[in-house]
């Protein structure tokens, strides 16, 4: 009786043991990643999502295997602003995320309102992630 107690313990617990193949990218690859709304995010990473910065603010947040990353622009006097991911890559042992505002044409018809260009990515990582402008 206690071997098969045993045999069942061991059994339940390699099969928790099985872990995800470990990641691998070659320098300067581009990584996958997909554009989310706000209602696809984790409560904890709405939280982030949905706050009006008067500043530029990046948020990365690591849950379950997954990188959630946020970039806030700040505040905009007018509409017509955009946040744009430019590019994904892996370099020296991270992966950055490059992106650039963009900015309504000297003679567009915008909104005349405070406006809080932001957006949020998805990317199925554990490799720490960085931020930059492009």
């Amino acid at each position: 009786m206690k071997r098969w107690i045993v045999v069942l313990i061991v059994l339940f617990l390699s099969a928790c043991g099985v872990s995800k193949a470990e990641e691998t990218y070659e320098e300067g690859e581009n990584v996958v990643y997909h554009v989310v709304t706000e209602e696809q995010l984790p409560q904890h990473v709405k939280a982030l999502y949905v706050r009006q910065h008067k500043q530029f603010k990046t948020y990365t947040v690591q849950q379950d295997g997954v990188t959630y990353v946020v970039i806030h622009l700040g505040e905009r006097r007018t509409g017509g602003y955009d946040v744009v991911i430019t590019n994904v890559t892996y370099e020296k042992g991270k992966i950055v995320v490059y992106y650039e505002e963009r900015k309504p044409a000297p003679d567009a018809i915008v909104t005349q309102a405070l406006t809080y260009p932001k957006i949020a990515i998805k990317i199925e990582t554990t490799i720490p992630v960085e931020v930059k402008k492009k």
